[in-house]
């Protein structure tokens, strides 16, 4: 699934439509960086907790949110989007932040060209249908 719409210049999810901030600040970036490098570091020597590895992923949802979305954590959950998509939104908006950071460089990337979304949504289609 893939939430981006290179046209619109907006995240779409479920009923949602946020427009795409691009262009996002070195020094928010590198909050993401010393954040990847704690949590490596912590892995490392082996002392991480699972309420710390909970805690920190929270701390990443929401910045992720902030910074990429301009909306609150809770915003996105009030959309009513599932755990799988709400994982697969993070990811997405963290990638379109920390490699594209503009609409005109996603374009160019294979996730958002419309020939394989076509396809993968014509393969959704065709599997869910055969599902019933």
């Amino acid at each position: 699934m893939v939430f981006l719409n290179i046209d619109k210049k907006a995240w779409i999810i479920k009923d949602l439509e946020i427009p795409v901030i691009e262009e996002v600040s070195m020094k928010d970036m590198k909050w993401f960086r010393d954040k990847v490098k704690w949590a490596a570091e912590r892995e490392e020597k082996g002392d991480i907790t699972q309420t710390q590895a909970l805690a920190a992923d929270d701390e990443w949802w929401t910045k992720t949110c902030d910074i990429g979305l301009g909306k609150s954590m809770d915003d996105i959950l009030e959309s009513g989007v599932t755990e799988p998509e709400f994982r697969e939104l993070m990811a997405e908006v963290y990638t379109f932040l920390a490699i594209h950071g503009t609409i005109e460089r996603a374009k160019l990337s294979a996730l958002y060209d419309p020939e394989i979304l076509k396809r993968e949504n014509k393969l959704t289609e065709t599997t869910q249908n055969s599902e019933k």
